[in-house]
């Protein structure tokens, strides 16, 4: 299988430190952490190592200091097999840094330092970048990089898809409906969900999203309950895989690039969401957000339980890139 499907993801990388606790202290109080590791993250740049294992090709365009970390981090994608050389380099801000607080159920809460992450600007977003590319992905919620990003994409004929998180939904729909007009698929949780739709009901909100902005696909997240999509006015409903937690940290992440490369290889709407939803259940099973399972991995998770057809549907269509 040559590489010449190529999915660029674009957004943050950055440098995870995780602690492990059953405890978050109060002030002038110091808590036992089990476990401390460290490793590369940042939404999008998972997203691409995530897409690397699955056996696309992966481009990440991002922006990290010009410092240790920067090099480690860089050299960390360039050995999962992603293209790093539209990495911007920022001299006067440190490589961005995340604590990871992580619960002993696998959950986690998170201290964001932005940095040079900041430095991407949409002048960053250019024709050579997306060149090859056949899929282009958003990991941020900066209406400036979604909105040139699109458009650029858009006039190469490509698809585009958008995670934008907590910070997108925060703006509210009558901010972003415009930028977000046009958007193949789009990518949140239930609580991005609810608060852009205005309805504790997940399936509510989603839909009162979807009358007000023209997007292709909605995909609602909802953890260890699986995943929703809203296609052609239908809604789909696909359970999660039950599976042990150890660190929830990546997986949506995972899911979205799972979903994503499905997309690309034209699966059925309800393949993808088993497809994403086995991909991001093997995610949690492991700690750090770059523990995304290789595809090897996915195809015996789900010949395991009865999908043979879909996993030599996923091999054929690979065999085709």
């Amino acid at each position: 299988m040559n590489k010449r499907t190529i999915v660029l993801s674009m957004g943050n990388l950055n440098l995870d430190i995780y602690v492990k606790t059953d405890a978050i202290p109060r002030p002038d109080e110091s808590v036992d952490a089990y476990e401390t590791y460290m490793g590369g993250g940042g939404s999008a740049a998972n997203f691409s190592v995530a897409v690397a294992r699955l056996g696309l090709g992966s481009r990440f365009l991002g922006s990290v200091g010009n410092d240790q970390f920067g090099d480690m981090l860089i050299k960390e994608l360039e050995s999962e097999g992603v293209d790093t050389k539209f990495i911007k380099r920022i001299s006067h801000e440190k490589t961005g840094t995340v604590i990871v607080i992580v619960g002993l159920d696998g959950s986690k809460r998170m201290i964001r330092y932005s940095g040079a992450n900041l430095g991407l600007t949409p002048n960053d977003i250019t024709n050579d970048v997306m060149n090859g590319v056949s899929h282009v992905h958003v990991a941020l919620g900066r209406t400036e990089i979604i909105e040139v990003a699109k458009r650029i994409a858009k006039s190469m004929g490509l698809t585009v898809s958008v995670d934008g998180g907590t910070p997108l939904a925060k703006k509210g729909l009558d901010v972003i409906k415009d930028i977000m007009n046009d958007v193949d698929i789009w990518f949140m949780n239930s609580f991005e969900a609810r608060e852009l739709g205005h309805s504790e009901n997940v399936v509510k909100a989603a839909e009162n999203i979807v009358s007000r902005v023209r997007v292709r696909e909605l995909i609602v997240t909802l953890g260890p309950r699986g995943a929703l999509l809203l296609r052609d006015g239908e809604v789909k409903y696909s359970d999660a895989f039950k599976v042990p937690p150890i660190d929830t940290t990546g997986a949506g992440d995972t899911f979205a690039a799972a979903y994503t490369v499905a997309s690309v290889l034209d699966l059925d709407p309800i393949d993808k969401l088993v497809f994403a939803n086995a991909t991001a259940s093997l995610k949690v099973t492991k700690r750090g957000a770059r523990s995304s399972p290789k595809l090897n991995e996915v195809l015996d998770f789900l010949n395991s339980l009865g999908y043979a057809k879909l996993t030599n549907e996923i091999l054929t269509q690979l065999g085709q890139f």
